[in-house]
């Protein structure tokens, strides 16, 4: 094959040969490595057969021109809306190509053009905006909390925050002024793995992690306790020990959780399941009986040997859900997958109760989900879509200075033959699959809409390339569905994006991230909250950054230099004297007249220390700070609002520091009601009515 072939078939599938770095410099993209992604590219995505796509992707009110197959005579159309209406007619004329007419009726219609049929998605403008979901009312700008759902505390729980540990949050939350109450990722994980509990690290974004499920969503307090006593003192014992504990025993909480789980299932739900039971079982389909399936055989083959955990080292006939071969094993193990299948159900009630808690107590937007940037190559979502997903590859980012090696997520994205092969159906359902019980969702890393950097499996991040995704019908997409269920989408667009990305998010209604430490100068001063985008959510900080109490104290650079996780050449000496200089234009931003009415009644106010005192109140005036952005929504983490040192997860580290095991001091109940708490608070709706 000589070079040409090789290039045209990289652009043809997407694949950039070069990239940019963040200095500017340009790298190219071997050829070896190039090879090696085409052949995982290249074997997903049957053939379109001739004919027009599964789906055209177009924009109500705006003319649709078409590719017509060779061929093709007709040049009248008809479409059936998804309501039942019938609208025909001829096809317009644009620059010579074939057309359809602007259509007024969002929603995914069918489209017939002589012999040919297709889906035709006609999307809003834009995703329901901030002003639309507050109906129009004045007053304070909308603000939230952001929590973990996992860190949450509530008697009972076992030593693992649950969703009903999140709706008694959002009627705390309402009651002070929230309209948001933003939370972690809930997707499914894997029950045969707890050792893999990042909520970013998914067995399939389609269903939901049930050890986050709240067991009194359906069964009262008397059953639940009951059903715990029978399972011994040892049980009891143990789970005492767990909730009282500072973090997360994810082995440990997981198996106690799961003992529980089985016996209120075996106890009350065999005997007599409930009608609820069935239906919920018959609404979610063949996508539910396989994530059960999947979860019967993860945890068979786990037992079984150490490739067991991955569905790509089975035997060949369990590698297709649809085989006979694991239809067999489901009848045979009918039991385990009606298990599987009860604990979702008890999850979706958990996530749909949570829901409803938010908004019955007032919050205008409610919950505000988080849809997680790709998946476990070895879960449930894969091995169900094998075709719709790039199985053989991962995602992560290039090398740059902070990570000299690059990084790699260990997960992999939607494969873009696949998408558009399967109608974008795996796209669509796991938006929606977001969007199920929340007024609004925060996509991560929200520039794969438009591309990832992906790396050949068994190779190395300097190995990988980016390639590109159908961003214009995705964000289209992005934009029905949350029209559909009335929803706000946040993009995590920090770090490197383009400022046509930007410039696309805004035109589709997809609000952007401005986060406190990021929003500065080309000089390095702090700007002025008036100076923040109007179309992005303001944030002191997010899950993978330092709170404002660890950053004042340099907490995280403690960690970076206890973990060696610092770029060539700089050691903690260096960090911290940048830090000193950050924390002094940070100072000088909120205590000048431009940072707001508070900043103004303390001119001169002297820098505090870098102890926990000191660091208290920069908290207060960070808050404050953020909260007077001119952004639409401010939403700040529990983390902040309780003045915390420590991060939930510190990215870059699999061991050494506790990521994603953190709990929150205190109950639930009583989390905002501390002197501190309720102090922040006040700041942030004096900040929210400025």
């Amino acid at each position: 094959m000589n070079n040409r072939d090789l290039v045209d078939r990289a652009r043809h599938a997407g694949l950039s040969m070069r990239w940019r770095d963040a200095a500017g410099q340009i790298h190219r993209v071997s050829n070896e490595s190039v090879r090696r992604l085409l052949a995982v590219l290249e074997g997903h995505g049957a053939p379109v057969a001739a004919g027009l796509p599964p789906m055209i992707v177009t924009v109500m009110g705006q003319l649709t021109p078409l590719s017509l197959p060779d061929g093709t005579q007709a040049t009248d159309f008809r479409l059936e809306t998804e309501t039942g209406e019938v609208v025909e007619g001829p096809l317009r004329r644009i620059r010579g190509r074939p057309a359809l007419p602007p259509f007024r009726s969002c929603g995914y219609h069918h489209l017939s053009i002589g012999p040919h049929a297709t889906t035709l998605a006609v999307a809003p403008p834009a995703c329901p905006t901030i002003d639309a979901r507050m109906d129009g009312a004045g007053g304070m700008r909308p603000w939230g909390v952001g929590a973990q759902v996992y860190g949450l505390r509530t008697p009972g729980d076992g030593g693992i925050g649950h969703l009903g540990a999140v709706a008694t949050l959002s009627r705390l939350a309402a009651a002070r002024g929230a309209d948001v109450l933003a939370i972690s990722p809930v997707h499914a994980m894997f029950a045969a793995r707890p050792d893999q509990y990042s909520p970013y690290s998914p067995s399939s974004r389609l269903f939901l992690n049930v050890l986050l499920a709240d067991p009194l969503a359906v069964f009262d307090t008397a059953t639940v306790q009951a059903a715990a006593l029978r399972n011994g003192r040892a049980y009891v014992d143990t789970v005492r020990m767990l909730e009282d504990a500072p973090l997360i025993d994810w082995a440990q909480a997981a198996a106690r959780r799961y003992e529980l789980l089985r016996r209120l299932y075996e106890e009350r739900i065999v005997p007599h399941p409930p009608a609820e039971l069935a239906e919920f079982r018959k609404m979610r389909g063949v996508a539910l009986e396989q994530h059960a399936v999947f979860e019967t055989l993860h945890a068979y083959f786990s037992t079984r040997g150490g490739r067991g955990g991955d569905w790509r080292q089975w035997p060949v006939a369990m590698r297709r859900p649809d085989s006979p071969e694991v239809a067999r094993f489901a009848y045979e193990f009918a039991s385990d997958v009606n298990f599987h299948v009860f604990v979702q159900w008890l999850a979706a009630r958990s996530m749909e109760q949570a829901c409803g808690a938010a908004r019955a107590v007032g919050m205008r937007i409610g919950l505000v989900a988080d849809m997680a940037v790709g998946v476990d190559p070895t879960g449930s979502e894969c091995w169900s879509r094998q075709q719709e997903f790039l199985v053989g590859a991962s995602i992560g980012a290039p090398p740059d200075a902070l990570s000299p090696v690059g990084q790699d997520w260990g997960l992999t994205t939607f494969s873009p033959a696949g998408l558009r092969a399967g109608g974008y159906r795996a796209f669509i359902e796991t938006v929606r699959a977001g969007l199920a019980h929340a007024g609004g969702i925060r996509i991560d890393h929200v520039m794969a809409l438009e591309r990832l950097w992906v790396i050949p499996q068994g190779g190395t991040s300097a190995e990988g390339a980016y390639l590109s995704f159908p961003v214009r019908d995705l964000m289209r997409l992005v934009a029905l569905e949350a029209a559909r269920a009335n929803a706000i989408v946040i993009g995590e667009d920090l770090g490197t994006v383009t400022s046509a990305f930007r410039t696309m998010a805004h035109k589709h209604g997809i609000m952007g991230m401005n986060v406190l430490f990021f929003e500065r100068t080309p000089q390095g001063a702090f700007r002025p909250p008036v100076t923040w985008s109007a179309n992005a959510t303001a944030m002191t900080t997010t899950h993978d950054l330092p709170t404002v109490a660890g950053w004042w104290q340099g907490t995280d650079i403690d960690w970076r230099v206890k973990l060696g996780q610092m770029a060539p050449g700089v050691d903690g000496v260096t960090l911290k004297d940048e830090r000193e200089n950050d924390r002094t234009a940070l100072w000088a931003a909120m205590t000048t007249p431009s940072a707001g009415p508070a900043a103004r009644r303390k001119p001169g106010a002297e820098k505090p220390p870098a102890t926990a005192a000191g660091a208290a109140r920069v908290v207060d005036e960070a808050i404050g700070f953020v909260a007077r952005a001119v952004c639409p929504l401010a939403v700040i983490p529990l983390e902040d609002l309780l003045g915390l040192d420590e991060q939930p997860n510190l990215p870059g580290t699999t061991s050494g520091h506790p990521n994603w095991c953190r709990r929150y001091p205190g109950m639930t109940a009583t989390v905002l009601s501390g002197v501190d708490a309720r102090r922040r608070l006040g700041r942030l709706r004096a900040g929210r009515s400025s």
